[in-house]
């Protein structure tokens, strides 16, 4: 009897479990294909405004082919110019010549500027160069391409700069012979270009993504659109759990979504966030200067933001939007990335120097932006004391919360400064109890050093404090001798300010640190 009712339940089983079975294989390739279709609709997109913008910039050259004024005369300035007006891809027209830019409508007068980047000649005879940099603005790169002496300059993410629904979606625009990716947007991994076959449409599959290429066989161009195939995955979990009763529910859901997406779009998070996508951030160095050598013993990297219309963001009007959006900590790990990048032409040029990063309150938690900045530090094998980390008394305002972040920069051999002491409430039982290597004299304070006023006796009492404790000291906001000679008179060793340096790109740090090398202390007490 018992096994009766064992081989009876079987059918019923199968009456139960086949209809699940069958609903979760539609749901596997429904969810699949909507991924794709989405893929596709995003490719069709893209593929559209590349052929857009390559029939823009060959129709410019084609004008330009038939200007009968002389190249980089006013008149062909005029002319290009015209051209780039009414034009929506172009950001720029000039001429070429031996691999240089020789005049532009984006570069003052006639200045030579030497084309950077991959070169490539296409199978239609035009000459790129991806990825070049111009000197109004050096941290962009743009897309250069030349035909018969013409130029014409486009922004590489004017094409790709569009939402997603999705982080891990990635764009990609390419030429398809020779076979080259000319733009991107997301984590596109250029391996998946192998799988392209040129001049056909085609829906490939790699280990963990799918990926959807459409061409443009008269144009030479084609467009890749992938996302991870988890995100298919957990539209199955969608489809398989979502009920025919809840659709009115979803449909008001939605509805509320939209407007709640549409608020959240123009937010100071997404704004930043976008951003950080197109790549709009860049740092600067400011050189930390040991005033009994003269020698750049050190850098304090400076954050720094302009907009896709060429305008300056102020520092304290973006950090202070960022911290109350929540946003910080991204922009701390891209100022990460990008100082890490630089970091190993800094100690060769250099060896024993240091660069300092400013970090947010925010920045001082558990899993935070310093225990990113640990594990990629001892990656790449940099020498101890090649970074200084710099926070606020806002930021150690909780102590202990603050401690498993500078224990990790402790880690990694990162001395910790305490920047614009002073200004805050600050006291030595302060100063005490956190593990501090640097105080950081405010500017406020060094400002009446030699001035009219008298000198505010919370400089003097700083630098006391700082001996007295045993802590190195940085003044900052330095801009005359006199203020030079007093800070040395009081046992100041380092400072930063324009006495010395403005804060600069990674090119002229370089090129001064070479020049610094070779000063004298002679040298130095002359500054």
């Amino acid at each position: 009897m018992k096994r009766f009712y064992v081989v009876a339940s079987i059918p019923l089983l199968l009456a139960a479990l086949i209809p699940i079975a069958a609903s979760l294989w539609v749901a596997h390739r429904k969810a699949k294909d909507d991924q794709i279709a989405y893929l596709t609709s995003l490719a069709d997109e893209v593929l559209r405004r590349g052929v857009a913008s390559r029939q823009q910039l060959v129709a410019a050259l084609n004008d330009l082919d038939g200007d009968p004024h002389p190249a980089c005369s006013q008149a062909s300035l005029t002319r290009m110019q015209q051209l780039v007006g009414t034009s929506f891809y172009l950001q720029g027209m000039g001429s070429v010549k031996d691999g240089a830019l020789v005049c532009s409508t984006l570069t003052a007068g006639h200045e030579v500027v030497p084309l950077t980047g991959n070169h490539m000649v296409t199978s239609t005879g035009i000459s790129s160069w991806i990825g070049a940099r111009l000197p109004f603005a050096p941290e962009q790169p743009f897309n250069i391409y030349a035909r018969n002496g013409h130029a014409v300059i486009i922004h590489p993410g004017i094409v790709i700069d569009m939402p997603v629904l999705h982080a891990d979606v990635a764009l990609g625009l390419l030429i398809s012979t020779p076979k080259a990716l000319i733009r991107s947007k997301g984590p596109l991994d250029t391996q998946w270009l192998d799988l392209y076959t040129p001049d056909v449409n085609s829906v490939v599959k790699s280990e963990t993504h799918y990926i959807v290429f459409r061409v443009s066989k008269d144009n030479n161009i084609a467009a890749v659109a992938a996302a991870p195939k988890a995100l298919a995955h957990e539209g199955l979990k969608t489809q398989a759990l979502i009920l025919a009763p809840l659709g009115l529910f979803a449909s008001a859901l939605f509805a509320l979504g939209v407007a709640v997406l549409t608020r959240w779009q123009l937010s100071p998070r997404v704004r930043l966030r976008a951003a950080l996508r197109r790549r709009e951030f860049f740092v600067l160095y400011q050189p930390i200067v040991d005033l009994q050598t003269g020698q750049w013993v050190g850098a304090e990297a400076l954050l720094r933001w302009r907009r896709r219309n060429g305008t300056l963001v102020p520092p304290d009007e973006f950090i202070a939007e960022a911290e109350r959006a929540g946003v910080i900590a991204h922009i701390t790990r891209y100022v990460i990335d990008m100082v890490l990048a630089d970091l190993p032409e800094m100690l060769k040029a250099r060896p024993g120097f240091h660069v300092s990063l400013n970090l947010s309150p925010q920045d001082l938690v558990a899993d935070g932006p310093v225990q990113y900045l640990q594990r990629r530090f001892s990656a790449m094998e940099f020498p101890a004391g090649a970074l200084m980390l710099e926070v606020t008394e806002r930021g150690l305002v909780d102590i202990e919360a603050a401690r498993p972040a500078l224990q990790a920069a402790r880690q990694i051999g990162a001395s910790i400064a305490l920047d614009d002491f002073g200004t805050g409430y600050s006291s030595l039982s302060m100063l005490e109890s956190i593990d501090i290597d640097t105080l950081k004299i405010d500017r406020i304070f060094i400002a009446s050093i030699g001035a009219q006023a008298a000198i505010s006796p919370v400089t003097t009492h700083i630098i006391e404090m700082a001996h007295t404790l045993q802590l190195a000291l940085i003044a900052e906001g330095v801009e005359t001798q006199d203020q030079v000679d007093f800070l040395l008179a009081r046992g100041v060793r380092q400072a930063q300010g324009w006495k010395f340096a403005r804060a600069m790109p990674l090119g002229d740090l370089l090129a001064g640190l070479r020049a610094s090398g070779r000063a004298t202390p002679a040298d130095a007490a002359g500054m």
